[in-house]
């Protein structure tokens, strides 16, 4: 069967690099540029994965993602963040956001597959335990609020220690990510280049 995936982003290069990433049959992907109806077609889909973008319009990433993480009926669902290159992290918002992984555009179609196979993975290996009862679930209103309230915990300096050391191990990762996608386009460009410069000395 499938792995049903859900692509939440309005960029269409990012969507691009999701079908590359996630071909069929192997997975079922249904793409989303909009918050708000993410929110609406979860329980149609009930997907395995969701790719969130944080930058979505109606309802941004950090709230379709803290009410994903709210439901009960997602707890085995991978959740995997998606940032803009110029993109700061709100620590607030994402800090009650339980996510398996984050990726910063631009990303190349290896490194999303790698990601959203590892969280599927993760997935798998932990078993199911009753929802806790201090993470109360969020109804789904009937329209597209300005905001979802946040189940925010405690905000300690020691909390906020571990969320800035979180976001540098994600930004280190991305930006060896980037450079490689960055000299990989480079070498494939300069390679071009030579085998240009090889014809023409052989035409004189």
């Amino acid at each position: 069967m499938a792995y049903k995936v859900i692509v939440a982003d309005s960029s269409p290069s990012a969507q691009k690099a999701a079908h590359l990433a996630l071909p069929e049959p192997e997975f079922e992907i249904h793409m989303f540029g909009d918050g708000w109806k993410v929110i609406q077609a979860l329980p149609d889909i009930n997907p395995d994965a969701v790719l969130l973008s944080l930058q979505l319009p109606s309802m941004d990433g950090y709230d379709v993602g803290l009410y994903l993480r709210t439901q009960e009926a997602y707890n085995q669902c991978a959740l995997v963040l998606v940032r803009g290159a110029f993109e700061a992290l709100d620590l607030r918002k994402i800090s009650p956001v339980e996510y398996d992984g984050l990726i910063q555009k631009p990303f190349d179609s290896a490194s999303l597959s790698r990601m959203i196979r590892e969280a599927l993975d993760k997935k798998k290996e932990i078993p199911s335990f009753p929802e806790d009862p201090l993470l109360e679930e969020i109804a789904l209103p009937e329209h597209p609020p300005e905001d979802i309230p946040a189940v925010t915990p405690q905000w300690t300096d020691e909390l906020e220690k571990k969320i800035h050391e979180v976001v540098k191990k994600e930004i280190r990762k991305s930006t060896d990510e980037l450079e490689n996608w960055t000299r990989e386009i480079v070498s494939s460009e300069f390679k071009k280049m030579l085998v240009e410069e090889l014809k023409a000395i052989e035409k004189k």
